[in-house]
């Protein structure tokens, strides 16, 4: 009789196995779950110790102008941008004492980049320097008026305003017959908000402009400046930019609408009080509304 042939089962196969499965469900379930949180953690943490450290300005200017390293090639002009979101942040500080401090070195920088033709850290260096909200800065940002590039231009103009600066008053006239339509119109805008009233002349030309805008900020400028001649521009305006009810409300259109009624009020037209009516009773918009209400008791005072 032949002997069947039986398999045989080592001792301690079975247990050792049952240890093995038992790590895979450790390792699955918890170990790794674990070191996954670990790492996330980790990661929100440092990000926000990365948010809540204010950047060197020194070291952050000078690492906008220039970067250099081992990737230097590759991601040099992404540092250089990290920098320039970082000198932001120092410019936007509610004290100005860090925007202050750098703003001799901006200047500086500033011309340096037109002196190489660095375009882009031009335009954003004239963005820097309105914002730094220091006089000091005047005088690069008026260099900067003259600049070939439009961008620089507008950035420029803007600066001025910002600044508030007086000494700039020449720059801004000149500015409002500038080639590009933006820059006109900010240039027309800072006339009447630095009260300018030499630049009369030079505004009642602008309100025959072909671009819109800037018949309109020269319309307001004017306003600003008591001129009469703004009116028939300003009520233009608003017919234009106050939606009667049923239409649209909000937005920018609102927004001109209400400066068209302010500038209206300070001259108290008597050929826009029939518009004011109109709008106060009947613009979609009930911020219109109340702005129209408002001008309209200007009138009644007289």
């Amino acid at each position: 009789m032949t002997e069947s042939t039986v398999p045989r089962t080592e001792p301690g196969a079975a247990p050792e196995e049952d240890e093995k499965s038992d790590l895979r469900v450790v390792l699955q379930f918890f170990i790794v779950p674990m070191a996954l949180v670990i790492v996330l953690v980790a990661v929100f943490f440092g990000l926000q110790m990365a948010r809540s450290a204010r950047p060197d300005p020194g070291a952050t200017l000078e690492s906008l102008r220039s970067y250099e390293g081992f990737l230097a090639h590759w991601v040099g002009d992404l540092k250089r941008w990290q920098s320039g979101y970082d000198l932001s942040l120092l410019l936007r500080a509610d004290d100005g004492k860090e925007a202050g401090r750098l703003v001799p070195d901006l200047s500086r920088a500033f011309r340096e980049a037109g002196g190489s033709g660095d375009l882009k850290l031009r335009r954003y260096l004239a963005l820097a320097l309105g914002r730094a909200r220091d006089a000091r800065a005047a005088e690069a940002l008026r260099e900067g008026m003259k600049d070939a590039d439009v961008q620089t231009r507008l950035y420029c103009a803007w600066g001025l305003l910002s600044l508030g600066d007086r000494s700039a008053l020449g720059e801004l006239r000149a500015a409002v017959a500038d080639a590009d339509p933006a820059v006109r119109k900010v240039a027309a805008f800072a006339l009447g908000h630095l009260e300018d009233r030499d630049a009369v002349a030079v505004l009642l030309g602008a309100l025959r402009d072909p671009e819109e805008d800037v018949r309109w900020n020269a319309a307001l400028s004017l306003a600003r400046l008591g001129r009469q001649e703004a009116a028939p521009v300003l009520i233009d305006l608003l017919d234009q930019a106050a939606p009667q009810a049923g239409g649209a409300p909000g937005g920018e259109r609102s927004d001109q609408a209400i400066n068209a009624i302010r500038g209206l009020a300070l001259l108290k037209d008597a050929g826009a009080r029939e518009r004011l009516n109109r709008v106060a009773s009947g613009a979609a918009d009930p911020r219109v509304r109340e702005a129209a209400r408002l001008a309209l008791t200007a009138y009644a005072s007289e």
